[in-house]
């Protein structure tokens, strides 16, 4: 992959390859998510998106991958319909997503939730910045989004398996463009900022 003015890593869609996906997601000595992952952060978002009733039948997942969350989604969310979307032209021919980048995807109207898990760190700060603008246009119920931070290399993330060549931003950087579209519930779930959930005081994000 090629470095952008900054030294850090530019990513290509001819970058996320088969090799990527085998290290990242077959091999089981270096996966970093695998089949009980996507079923607990399934369980996590319908549990969220269940309580405060919000109706899905529209799924936009960006970065979908191999595709991990597409079975367990549509179980819990069975009136759905699921949309893949990826940069990877291999994943793309593999399974049929859709290619291309959330900062550049347009749909003629917005999904009831959108998953973007484990992309905008892959992306420069001003690409990413348009994604989060584009995910709050793509978004007409809920969010759920993960994200890499600086701290979560330092503190959390197992550096052997996690992916190194990545733009490690501080939280701070995430949450000030966020809040400009949404408002974060629970655990990496938001819902858009014209929608006002009922949650009692202690439900509420409070750190």
């Amino acid at each position: 992959m090629s470095e952008s003015r900054s030294g850090l890593p530019k990513h290509k869609a001819s970058d996320f390859d088969r090799d990527f996906f085998d290290r990242f997601y077959g091999d089981p000595k270096t996966r970093v998510a695998d089949a009980g992952h996507a079923e607990r952060l399934v369980d996590l978002i319908a549990g969220v998106v269940g309580y405060l009733e919000l109706p899905v039948r529209r799924i936009l997942d960006a970065g979908c991958g191999v595709g991990l969350l597409r079975e367990r989604l549509l179980a819990r969310f069975p009136k759905a319909r699921y949309e893949g979307l990826e940069l990877s032209a291999y994943l793309c021919e593999r399974f049929g997503w859709h290619q291309g980048s959330i900062a550049d995807f347009h749909a003629t109207k917005p999904y009831d939730l959108v998953i973007c898990h484990d992309v905008l760190q892959y992306l420069d700060d001003k690409t990413a910045a348009k994604a989060i603008r584009q995910l709050a246009k793509l978004a007409g119920g809920a969010l759920y989004l993960s994200v890499l931070t600086e701290r979560d290399w330092r503190v959390s993330a197992d550096q052997v398996r996690t992916d190194e060549d990545v733009r490690r931003r501080s939280v701070d950087w995430y949450q000030r463009r966020l809040r400009r579209g949404f408002r974060h519930v629970a655990a990496g779930v938001h819902v858009v900022r014209s929608l006002s959930p009922i949650l009692w005081e202690l439900e509420q994000p409070w750190i």
